[in-house]
């Protein structure tokens, strides 16, 4: 799905990766041992209006079919929209070539988004398929149509008791369409090319909540930032992936799964939906310590993944983990795993930036920190200098906001509750 208004023209981009998509498209992910891709391939164009490509094996050049109607969107095409590329491949590559030449006068400058996206799955359910969605997008949609969004970038909000409502994506439409991506088994990987504000927030939270990614180049410009989009552009492209996925994580007694942080959505408290998964998304699980675990018998936790592969295939996979429990904290300490903890830390506070002020967050961070270190000091550490534990304190905080910034993603399970024998 590409933007063809006025910036992503002048900037180079649309003409930028028509040429990658040549080659790229030799490279779709495919099922290990099979001689081609499975995948299909469709294209669309937009501005404000939706442009739809017939790009049929038997034809001699492309057709084009424009939806003008955004307001009630559908697609004009199944026989021709969704392709084999091998198949394809001349009259893709005719397409390609024409699509910047196409475009290269125009002065539209208004976009919709969410009739794109709509657009996208309604020709995924057409095809009785799931699949993702690679929307290249330019501005904040401002086009009268579903899904409008007005600029709401307010600096006077920063540092206020309000600073936590530029972070909240728009309810309604976004939520909506959110929700019937993931239950059709729809992904979609957002790139955005934004000259000035444009809400990534709201745009960004379909992404979000269908296992997509989020991408943002500011002022994009071909000949600085195109070999950082390529980069990106063939990672999310080429990676292996499993679409429409359903995870359940279930425990043995005495513990119980209690929250989800992730690119999921979960239209209950046990099922986590995710419309794609790959290896570069994480799942943190947060677990609650409610009854008394035995230390010979352990804590079994056991998730189960049902997803469809690329060659179309239903498939169930399943981890079993085998904890071992202990009474005494110093055995807590000396086997927790740091990256785990940073990461669910990380996501909690990301979570927690739209209902709470930024300084709230810190201080909670700051004070879970402090805390952790309270609780070693007073029953694990042996007596040492103050100093010297000022200096431990100063380099753990040090260690756990650099590795925050930098956006650790390991997956990890984090159990939370309180050990009876020490209530600190």
């Amino acid at each position: 799905m590409i933007d063809v208004s006025y910036p992503n023209i002048k900037s180079g981009l649309v003409r930028l990766l028509c040429a990658e998509l040549k080659s790229l498209l030799e490279r779709l992910p495919r099922e290990e041992g099979a001689g081609s891709s499975a995948v299909r391939v469709g294209f669309v164009t937009y501005n404000k209006i939706l442009h739809f490509y017939n790009v049929k094996s038997t034809l001699a050049q492309p057709q084009m079919m424009v939806v003008s109607d955004v307001a009630e969107m559908f697609v004009p095409l199944l026989d021709g929209f969704l392709v084999n590329f091998q198949e394809s491949r001349s009259v893709i590559n005719n397409l390609l070539e024409q699509i910047p030449d196409m475009f290269t006068d125009t002065g539209e400058s208004e976009t919709v988004f969410a009739p794109v996206v709509q657009a996208g799955m309604e020709a995924l359910k057409a095809a009785d398929s799931s699949g993702k969605l690679f929307i290249f997008h330019s501005s904040i949609p401002t086009a009268e149509a579903p899904g409008k969004l007005k600029n709401r970038d307010d600096r006077k909000l920063i540092n206020t008791e309000k600073e936590k409502t530029l972070f909240q994506p728009a309810k309604g439409v976004y939520e909506d369409l959110s929700k019937e991506c993931v239950s059709n088994g729809c992904c979609v990987d957002l790139f955005l090319f934004p000259g000035q504000y444009i809400d990534v927030a709201t745009m960004g939270s379909v992404a979000m909540h269908t296992g997509g990614s989020v991408y943002k180049y500011s002022n994009f410009q071909a000949q600085v930032d195109g070999d950082n989009f390529l980069r990106d552009i063939r990672k999310e492209v080429e990676k292996p992936v499993g679409f429409d996925a359903t995870m359940r994580v279930r425990t043995s007694t005495g513990f119980r799964a209690t929250d989800f942080f992730g690119a999921i959505y979960m239209s209950n408290t046990t099922d986590v939906e995710m419309a794609a998964v790959d290896c570069h998304k994480a799942v943190t699980v947060e677990f609650k310590h409610d009854d008394k675990l035995s230390d010979d018998a352990g804590a079994l936790v056991q998730c189960a993944l049902l997803y469809t592969s690329v060659g179309g295939q239903r498939r169930l996979r399943i981890h079993n983990l085998s904890l071992s429990c202990s009474s005494q904290l110093a055995d807590l300490y000396k086997s927790c795993e740091t990256d785990a903890l940073v990461n669910f830390f990380a996501k909690s506070a990301y979570r927690a930036m739209v209902n709470q002020p930024l300084k709230a967050v810190r201080e909670v961070l700051v004070h879970q920190t402090a805390h952790m270190l309270a609780c070693y000091r007073k029953n694990c550490a042996s007596p040492s200098a103050v100093s010297q534990e000022r200096t431990t304190c100063a380099l753990f905080n040090a260690s756990v906001l650099m590795q925050i910034n930098v956006g650790s993603m390991h997956i990890g399970i984090c159990a939370t509750g309180k050990f009876p024998e020490h209530q600190d």
